[in-house]
């Protein structure tokens, strides 16, 4: 019993946080897990529009095309934020993020509308992130930044996981019952309530920001928010080689992203088993978040350790190995029927092993190995999130185009996890200039360059 308090302790804790950094942690992780349930339930609403609505592969790439918008909105957003107070960039945008989702249930009849409410909602979602990662850089200790965000996303992905079986065996019993859309309707508004309690959880964080040194209007200034926006990369080679390497990595994943639900459905034929639901979950969502719950913890410890771009390699090699495995799944299953089955689910925990770190360095902390301290940590993430705005919009717009001419998924999942791996061995080339050049190691020594030193 003593030591299921003391881990029950730890977890509300984090791992060595005291002071407000422990209290943004409890929020934090209210936050991610409550908006893990909520998109463990909206991500399976793919599936619905493909069994529900007869949905066609070149509408499953809308969600990615609406979420490419939002990150795009970023480069402004992010500049504009610089200045002020971060926390009004996270709630309101969340809450409009809730509503969209809420919309999903008044789409039922065409599944254009229903997916576009659906990306609506993720673009709303995705506009929030700057923000977030200001919020957490001010709020944690760079030494500890890592390991708590790893933590937090490490509950999520165990979240996740629950919260997307579930709903598929929901949409599973409700079909065999003929209430498919009534089911539909009823978790779509769970979700959205749960996304909007999320937002309001984030929304007791007190940030620590100095609000003598803040600006308090809302004069939008669109033309400095992007010259300042621009300047990010014009004088920083370092951050531009960082954003080319994620600029790979994005576009070649968003190749085959949304269309691996079409593999396993017409490819596969899992969607012609009973229970088809869940086993397609399984495969897509279940297996990757277990694995980033058993991994995510070690992973972000070892980020506040390691260089950056070690770690991006580590995660793009196994993120495009999984890729490749599926698309050899086809040409294998007929020598080895049970290819159809191993190959994928090797693939997939390959994937999940590394995706909850994907998430921790993308979204949180990658950027505070190069942004200097204080308001440039919002135009950096604004300038990162735009940039996937570029990789997910070209990406899933030539997807879909490819798709509506008749490119196959395996021969985008060739294309796009030999992209990620190239990806990866940049990442690798790049760690080894930084060595040469002398750079700080870690996130950590690289703001110790901008601790004042005693006299």
């Amino acid at each position: 019993m003593s030591s299921f308090r003391y881990r029950l302790k730890a977890f509300f804790r984090g791992p060595d946080l005291v002071g407000e950094a422990r209290r943004t942690y409890r929020f934090h992780l209210a936050y991610a897990v409550l908006d893990a349930i909520a998109g463990g339930i909206l991500l399976n609403m793919t599936q619905v529009a493909m069994r529900l609505m007869a949905a066609p592969n070149w509408q499953l790439n809308l969600r990615e095309v609406y979420a490419g918008v939002g990150m795009l909105a970023t480069l402004y957003l992010g500049s504009w934020m610089a200045p002020r107070s971060k926390m009004p960039f996270v709630f309101v945008p969340g809450v409009l993020c809730s509503l969209a989702a809420m919309s999903m249930t008044l789409a039922m009849e065409a599944s254009f509308w229903f997916l576009t409410f659906l990306g609506v909602s993720a673009m709303f979602e995705i506009t929030v992130r700057p923000a977030v990662a200001a919020i957490l850089r001010l709020n944690y200790p760079a030494a500890h930044r890592g390991a708590a965000a790893g933590e937090v996303r490490r509950w999520t992905s165990l979240v996740f996981l629950a919260s997307s079986l579930l709903c598929a065996c929901a949409l599973d019993w409700a079909e065999a019952r003929g209430r498919m859309e009534e089911g539909t309707q009823a978790l779509i508004a769970c979700a959205a309530l749960l996304s909007l309690a999320s937002f309001i959880c984030f929304r007791m964080i007190r940030v620590r920001e100095d609000p003598a040194r803040q600006r308090h209007d809302v004069k939008p200034e669109i033309g400095k928010s992007f010259g300042d926006a621009v300047r990010v990369v014009v004088r920083d080679g370092r951050y531009r080689r960082y954003l080319w390497g994620c600029f790979v990595d994005g576009l070649c994943a968003a190749l085959y992203a949304s269309l691996i639900w079409a593999l396993l459905y017409h490819t596969f034929q899992y969607g012609e088993l009973e229970w088809g639901f869940v086993w397609c979950t399984i495969v897509v969502h279940s297996l990757p978040a277990l694995a980033a719950f058993v991994a995510t913890g070690v992973l972000g410890r070892w980020f506040d350790r390691t260089n950056p771009w070690i770690a991006w390699a580590w995660i793009r090699f196994a993120w495009g190995l999984d890729a490749l495995l599926l698309a050899v799944t086809p040409l294998v299953a007929p020598f080895v029927p049970l290819a159809i089955w191993i190959l994928p689910v090797v693939g997939r925990m390959l994937r999940g092993s590394v995706q909850g770190g994907q998430w921790v360095m993308w979204w949180q902390i990658g950027v505070t190995h190069f942004a200097p301290p204080g308001e440039d940590t919002s135009r950096y993430s604004g300038m990162m999130v735009f940039l996937n705005g570029i990789t997910r919009f070209a990406g899933s717009g030539a997807a879909i185009a490819l798709a509506a001419f008749g490119v196959t998924p395996v021969t985008l999942l060739v294309v796009g996890g030999l992209g990620v791996i190239v990806a990866g061995v940049y990442s690798l080339w790049q760690a080894g200039a930084d060595r040469k050049e002398h750079q700080p190691e870690t996130i950590a020594e690289f703001e110790a360059q901008f601790e004042p030193t005693d006299p």
